[in-house]
């Protein structure tokens, strides 16, 4: 019997064992706090961690016009310094949803504000995905 032979068969199957199975769509329930906070998720302005290479919905469902959600460059109200790359609907409200497919190229750090009041804001750090072997292992 030929020993080798599993081997061979295991050594063609693990470049694929090791793809991960893509994530799916994660939906963040936005709506605003009167005129200090947002609230996501039933939390007052959190921190919000996002990945590269997934997709986020931030559903704004009965958001008022008066509180446009920017996800922005910079902690600000306005529209001056929103970030638009593969984002859908940046500044709504109401019953449209904003569509976030958080693109590899993405900074590390971004905010979400509301277009005209200043305490209604958060941070969003943008993460790589999660990989199967850590930085430098094949160095």
């Amino acid at each position: 019997m030929n020993t080798l032979r599993p081997l061979a068969v295991l050594a063609l199957l693990l470049p694929f064992a090791a793809v991960a199975a893509p994530k799916g769509t994660t939906t963040f329930a936005v709506s605003a706090g009167g005129f200090s906070a947002w609230t996501i998720d039933s939390q007052s302005n959190p921190p919000l961690t996002l990945e590269r290479g997934r997709t986020y919905v931030f559903d704004l469902t009965g958001v008022n016009a008066v509180h446009p959600f920017n996800i922005n460059t910079t902690n600000t109200t306005g529209s001056g310094s929103r970030y638009n790359v593969g984002v859908t609907n940046n500044g709504a409200t109401g019953d449209t949803d904003i569509t976030f497919v958080v693109p590899a190229g993405a900074p590390n750090s971004l905010h979400y504000n509301c277009g005209n009041h200043a305490a209604m804001n958060g941070v969003i750090t943008i993460i790589d995905a999660d990989g199967i072997f850590a930085s430098g292992f094949e160095s």
